[in-house]
């Protein structure tokens, strides 16, 4: 259980303790708090305040250690009263449901706070939980304060005379000055009073000086009303401004105005405070100083308007009356860095209850920045794309890939003039590609160029000027035996992020570069405009579909493939190319192709072909065997289709004086395999076969 100290931090002796347990189980005495009685004696407001905070099962433990039997806070009684949860109000049987008639399902909690996503800007600014703001009597006085009944003035009297007078303005509107009699100061600002009282003090008492300052202020009534957490009357300082009577409040409520705050004086509205001006231009010009007797009324706010995307400050902002689509985004502190104006979508309610209505307003124009907003309305300013005007891109087997600028007369060479400079270490000195767009639909079309002599001869033919928005790619070299070890030693690892990451790495990004090419030039395929890909499988280093650039051959193809591997057969290429016949069939036409033969690499191609490259027959560069023990050269030998064991054997030299060739060992992998196999299923027979016998022996 814990101690005394723990329910109240420490802080309080024994006695006042014990007198605070007993009052906090005294259901009657917190029923006069509750509605503002004086507390009895020895009981503070600070112990009320943390008794009511306690849970139920805190007072239940509290109230044991003194002997007092607390009703179960779980039933329901039909007389007294029960301590609330921490942060409720006291609860009466007599006037509402127990907590627990109210309780809420933890979806119900969720979906009202999703429905009130939306925050007003200074909705929070007077809120008492979270706000900074303390009251203080020691605030010094400007010299325009005018004293009134209750102000209090000090004077220090120093020369022939010392003494401090504490002198109270009466009802009367005078001050008693000893010798001096009466003096009338109400009314009157603090420096006009302070000058009347040092120059009747020179004058009337010779050789004394006076040193006058304000004391304590008087307390003046005021009346706070309308859309405040707490309305009523207030009796505060007489140095109290709008905000600080707000603050004092409460703070408004959600509905409450934060533009419109009225202080009417004498039946009449002296002063309009809008806190807009003062959170968003440091503007407290409005915020006047309160006097007796004034009502400070919060009306509900007229309008509202969504300011939403790439401003600085998204929120909901309060309207008055006549403001434009400028001052709306004004108040949400302007546009982002990443704003579009010229695109900005305004949403307004529909007049009839219909459908919402949208409008696409230019704000870069005077028209779009003056248009009228209303109540409900919802601005959205877009986000600008990611294309950069007047640039290039250079992407793939580069040093510094990215956007560059681009002036007319451009060339590649201005991008890679440097071999060693500009490019990766295993970049592709063969083909590379322009992607370029053509038209205003965005349809783009492929050209090649050769990257090394675009670096040997720049400025030549050889070195393509580019337009704007072009897009260089620049591959990488790469072996198909390369993107297999890859993909083993990832597969090893079992980590797909791996897998990825090595096959990029192997492909040199070929594949990453071009896919949205492709996909791009399948999506603006159209009628009478075939899609302009190509592709080829077999013996090239990485197979797939390509862009088909402008005049390309099979040798463009085969380049752009990353090259043929050495198991290429360049004799009998096959060639598929698709026709449409006249009677609306597709054809497909195939023809060999001789790749040895310039004529076979020049061969131009068209929409849809597809290049076949064969292997050659048998072929195994990489299969061997090891040979070992007594032979003449042993070690690992390669292998022909057909050849046997004796023949290798012969290649090894044959076998050595000492060599017994009848106890020779031949082992194969997957022999050796099948023979593990066999040997653990073997096992389990056994294991089998004996767990059955023993439990026919037991039975």
């Amino acid at each position: 259980m814990q101690s005394e100290e723990s329910y109240f931090g420490g802080s309080m002796s024994l006695s006042n303790l014990a007198r605070g347990a007993i009052f906090g189980v005294g259901v009657a005495l917190l029923s006069l708090s509750a509605v503002g009685q004086s507390l009895p004696p020895g009981v503070t407001p600070g112990m009320l305040s943390q008794l009511k905070s306690m849970s139920p099962a805190q007072q239940q433990a509290l109230a044991r250690q003194y002997g007092i039997s607390l009703p179960d806070m779980g039933q329901r009684t039909d007389s007294g009263s029960r301590l609330a949860e921490p942060g409720q109000p006291l609860l009466s049987p007599n006037d509402q449901q127990y907590l627990e008639d109210y309780s809420f399902a933890p979806g119900d909690i969720d979906s009202e706070e999703e429905e009130d996503e939306r925050v007003r800007f200074g909705a929070s600014l007077f809120d008492s939980e979270v706000s900074t703001f303390a009251p203080t009597d020691n605030a010094p006085v400007p010299d325009s304060y005018r004293l009134g009944v209750g102000d209090e003035l000090i004077v220090q009297l120093y020369g022939k005379e010392n003494e401090q007078l504490f002198l109270e303005v009466g009802r009367t509107g005078e001050v008693s000055f000893p010798k001096l009699g009466a003096i009338t100061l109400s009314g009157l600002s603090f420096e006009d009073a302070r000058d009347l009282v040092k120059t009747r003090v020179s004058q009337q008492l010779i050789g004394v000086d006076a040193v006058v300052s304000m004391g304590r202020l008087r307390a003046i009534s005021i009346f706070m009303a309308g859309e405040v957490s707490v309305p009523g009357a207030y009796s505060v300082s007489a140095m109290t401004t709008v905000t600080q009577a707000l603050f004092q409040a409460g703070g408004i409520t959600d509905i409450g105005s934060l533009r419109q705050i009225e202080v009417r004086r004498a039946g009449e509205v002296a002063a309009v405070f809008d806190a807009y001006n003062l959170l968003m231009k440091g503007d407290a010009s409005g915020d006047i100083r309160l006097l007796s007797g004034d009502v400070v009324y919060v009306p509900t706010f007229g309008g509202e308007v969504d300011v939403l995307g790439a401003v600085k400050r998204p929120m909901v902002y309060e309207l008055t009356g006549g403001e434009t689509v400028a001052d709306a985004i004004a108040m949400a502190g302007s546009f982002s860095r990443s704003a579009f104006p010229a695109s900005t979508l305004l949403t307004r309610k529909s007049g009839d209850l219909g459908l919402p209505s949208a409008s696409t307003l230019d704000l870069t124009a005077p028209s779009g920045s003056s248009f009228s907003v209303r109540d409900g309305d919802v601005i959205e300013v877009p986000e600008m794309g990611e294309l950069v005007s007047n640039s290039v891109v250079l992407k793939g087997a580069v040093t510094r890939p990215g956007d560059y600028g681009w002036v007319p007369g451009m060339r590649v060479s201005n991008l890679i003039g440097n071999a060693r400079r500009d490019l990766a270490r295993d970049a592709d000195l063969g083909l590379g590609m322009i992607v370029r767009q053509k038209n205003a639909l965005l349809d783009i079309e492929v050209l090649s160029f050769d990257v090394a002599s675009v670096i040997a001869s720049p400025g030549s033919g050889e070195d393509p000027l580019l337009n704007e928005f072009d897009e260089v790619l620049i591959f990488s070299l790469v072996t198909s035996d390369l993107i297999e070890e890859a993909e083993a030693e990832a597969e090893a690892e079992a980590e797909a992020e791996a897998e990825a990451e090595a096959e990029e790495e192997a492909e040199g990004a070929r594949a990453v570069l071009l896919e949205p090419v492709v996909a791009k030039l399948r999506s603006q395929a159209r009628q009478n405009e075939p899609v302009q890909l190509v592709s080829v499988s077999g013996a090239v280093r990485v197979p797939g579909a390509y862009p088909l650039i402008l005049g390309a051959t099979v040798d463009t193809l085969i380049s752009a493939a990353g090259g043929l591997t050495d198991s290429a057969y360049l004799e009998a290429a096959e060639l598929r190319r698709l026709a449409n016949r006249t009677d609306g069939e597709v054809r497909a036409d195939y023809r060999d192709v001789d790749l040895s033969l310039p004529r076979g690499q020049d061969l131009t191609l068209a929409s849809r072909d597809h290049l076949t490259v064969r292997d050659i027959p048998d072929w195994s560069p990489t299969d061997s065997i090891m040979v070992e023990g007594e032979v003449k050269f042993p070690g690992e030998y390669r292998i022909r289709k057909g050849e046997t064991l004796s023949d290798v054997i012969a290649r090894a030299g044959g076998f050595t004086g000492e060599a017994s060739p009848e106890s020779a060992i031949f082992t194969r992998e997957t022999v050796a395999a099948l023979e593990a196999q066999r040997a653990a299923e073997f096992a389990r027979d056994i294991e089998t076969t004996f767990a059955t016998r023993l439990l026919t022996e037991e039975t």
